[in-house]
């Protein structure tokens, strides 16, 4: 399923009480959440990234513009992580030439990248989007030839010595190319091993020990993902140079059949892209419900780095929804949506280095984010560093996702939500359950509500209940 698979974009406000067509009420649906024992990973950082267009349209605002910007996203809701795209058919398009004038003026002349940092980024991961033509069969399509796989793999480590060297750039991780199954010219199975290897290598052999590798960024987790990751694990020295595994969270988000190829080992799992498309206005629950759902389930296996698409560009409005902040010019003006104060919700509840564990459902089971209807409820849960917990509850249900047409038949988007639901969410935590009393600030975001504190919850022997989980709800509890 293409990654792009369209969610509904409107918000009809939610209510205490769903009413149906007949006027009955509905009682809010019990779900008990346990949270298993075991520590698994630690929450290493949040981030979105940033597009070479982007970068230049950047550059524009004035200085006082930006720094507005960066702060909401790198000091506000702690995005830790850029992830800055970058071309490798600009940089080098013919061989024997290399040019890096295309990265260094969006991201480096713009000064996006000494204002992230200013603001408290500080990870920078270079997202490479294209490999050469020149590098490919005959008509520039197809897989990369294999007598070129080692001078790809010494372009990207060329690239990433000289922004060091001439910019004072210092790339700390990157990806061998973004989702590579929609590119023109990719890598076979038996080609990942052999890039991962020969990247490692060129890093080396030019200073660059500390800059890690992640791979293989496939737009979705699905059984291509299971499978490439496998083709690597299976080779013992790209293995182990691989520093983490990587895909995307969009309408296949992280799932076990992928977590499970890293548990037990020291690999670290990066979501390197998560978004939304289309059109979107200020408010928008849905795309925010959508987002913080996959944000949970993504925690829930495994995943220890975790990036939004953009954080701030100009408006688009055919496609805002990639989008954090949307701002335009003369005058200069910024609007931000709702996902936004759904992750500074979050991360007020999950601190980094927050140790998530494996949270089941008795409604959804593992509640995964995967091909078909999504989970209604989704919930994590993580020990944060200073000894609280902190537990985050999504409820991803609205009418929209199903509509009865005039002759009674029912219309259901086969890859969306369902029918709008309140829940009663008991969240047990095995490890809690020999604890004391433990009280539990909770607060709430939905369409226009930004978290917004509802009062105390008391969790008794590792149990605590959210009575009221509104469609469209998140709902976090953080104990003191």
């Amino acid at each position: 399923m293409n990654k792009h698979t369209s969610l509904l974009c409107s918000f009809l406000a939610s209510s205490v009480f769903l009413t149906q067509p007949s006027g009955h009420t509905l009682a809010n649906t019990p779900v008990t959440i346990t949270v298993k024992q075991g520590a698994r990973q630690a929450l290493q950082g949040l981030g979105s990234s940033q597009t070479i267009n982007g970068g230049l349209r950047y550059s524009k605002l004035a200085q006082s513009e930006k720094n507005m910007l960066q702060k909401l996203v790198c000091t506000d809701i702690k995005f830790k992580i850029v992830r800055l795209w970058f071309d490798p058919s600009q940089y080098a398009p013919k061989p024997g030439v290399e040019d890096t004038s295309k990265f260094v003026k969006p991201f480096v002349n713009s000064r996006f990248i000494s204002d992230a940092l200013a603001n408290g980024c500080n990870t920078l991961l270079l997202a490479p989007r294209k490999i050469p033509a020149y590098m490919g069969s005959s008509n520039g399509r197809g897989y990369i030839r294999d007598s070129q796989i080692r001078n790809y793999a010494a372009l990207l480590a060329d690239f990433i010595y000289k922004v060091k060297q001439e910019n004072g750039v210092e790339i700390h991780a990157t990806g061998i190319l973004n989702e590579p199954n929609d590119r023109p010219i990719r890598f076979s199975d038996a080609q990942w091993p052999i890039i991962i290897k020969d990247l490692r290598k060129e890093l080396d052999n030019r200073g660059l020990k500390d800059v890690k590798i992640i791979a293989p960024e496939l737009a979705n987790a699905d059984a291509v993902a299971d499978r490439v990751i496998k083709a690597i694990k299976q080779d013992p020295e790209a293995w182990k140079v691989l520093d983490g595994i990587s895909t995307h969270s969009y309408n296949m988000a992280a799932r076990s059949s992928i977590s499970n190829l890293i548990e037990g080992t020291d690999k670290e799992y990066w979501m390197t892209e998560a978004g939304t498309n289309g059109p979107e206005e200020p408010g928008d629950a849905l795309n925010a419900a959508a987002a913080a759902s996959r944000f949970l389930n993504d925690m829930n296996h495994r995943v220890s780095h975790w990036i939004w698409f953009i954080s701030h560009a100009t408006a688009d409005p055919n496609d805002n929804a990639t989008r954090l902040i949307r701002y335009s010019f003369n005058p200069f003006r910024y609007d931000i949506f709702q996902k936004y104060y759904y992750f500074l919700q979050l991360s007020k509840t999950f601190d980094l280095g927050a140790v998530f564990r494996k949270s089941v459902s008795s409604l959804d089971g593992n509640m995964t984010w995967t091909y078909g209807k999504k989970p209604r409820i989704t919930v994590a849960s993580a020990k944060n560093p200073d000894g609280s917990w902190g537990i985050a509850v999504s409820n991803f249900t609205d009418n929209r996702f199903e509509v009865t047409l005039p002759n009674g038949y029912k219309v259901s988007n086969p890859q969306g939500g369902r029918a709008a639901e309140n829940f009663a969410v008991t969240v047990f935590v095995e490890e809690l359950a020999q604890a004391g009393d433990k009280t539990m600030k909770m607060y709430r975001s939905n369409s226009n509500v930004n978290n917004v504190y509802v009062g105390n919850a008391v969790m008794r022997r590792g149990k605590v209940t959210v009575p009221n989980v509104r469609s469209l709800d998140l709902i976090t509890l953080r104990s003191q």
